[in-house]
């Protein structure tokens, strides 16, 4: 069946987490921690940590999205010493990221190819204040006619649920005419699974090798995930 639907993933399937996440930790640790402790890359390397197991905590149903957000910082606070009030914390940090968005390269030129064809829409697990803003920023925003923030959905990827209320708020949806695009095996793919579609697995090189659940197909750059399109 041919594909009408894309629903695409924002982190470090088009967005630089990465680098945005950097960006927005030295900008929050300046305005909440200066005054206790110099930064460090160390200190970004634990906060890093700390939130890649309460993402994980979240993928897995074990905690809902405002945990997530409150417990990397409480685990941060206590694995450095600093002190601070999580929620100010996290506020201060949201508030930085919706300063950043930085696209991969060639992100818009894959998005503009893409839209000519097929309409996209984008499914994250990032939050309202900062996402739209950081898509807005790179340039990415105008080529979606949706953006689905799981923090406003009430669930977020791989929950099935969330892939319910995706295709019951695009006009039209049928799953046979849809694909998932996107990075991570946890979230994007499984959730692909979940909801029963189609899915290109995007894995660049040097993004390491990693047990996935099945997704259909497999790319490594952007010019992959054309070359599959064109054949689907």
């Amino acid at each position: 069946m041919p594909v009408r639907f894309l629903l695409l993933d924002a982190d470090q399937t088009l967005l630089d987490f990465p680098a945005d996440m950097a960006q927005s930790f030295q900008l929050m640790y300046a305005s909440q921690f200066a005054s206790q402790r110099p930064f460090s890359p160390a200190l970004l390397e634990c906060y890093d940590a700390c939130n890649q197991r309460a993402w994980a905590r979240f993928e897995q149903g074990a905690c809902t999205k405002q945990e997530l957000y409150l417990s990397r910082f409480v685990d941060f606070l206590r694995e450095t010493g600093l002190k601070g009030s999580p929620a100010e914390i996290n506020e201060c940090y949201f508030q930085a990221m919706a300063q950043t968005g930085t696209p991969y390269p060639g992100a818009a030129e894959l998005l503009e190819e893409l839209s000519k064809g097929y309409e996209l829409y984008m499914i994250t697990n990032g939050n309202v204040v900062s996402q739209g803003p950081r898509l807005e920023h790179a340039g990415l925003l105008p080529y979606f006619r949706a953006v689905f923030v799981s923090e406003a959905v009430g669930v977020g990827k791989p929950h099935k649920a969330y892939f319910d209320y995706v295709a019951a708020h695009i006009p039209g949806f049928a799953p046979e005419e849809a694909l998932v695009i996107g990075d991570s095996p946890s979230s994007d793919i499984q959730g692909a699974v979940n909801a029963g579609l189609r899915s290109i697995w995007y894995n660049p090189p040097g993004s390491g090798p990693c047990p996935v659940p099945p997704c259909t197909w497999r790319a490594e750059s952007y010019p992959e995930i054309l070359e599959i399109l064109r054949h689907v």
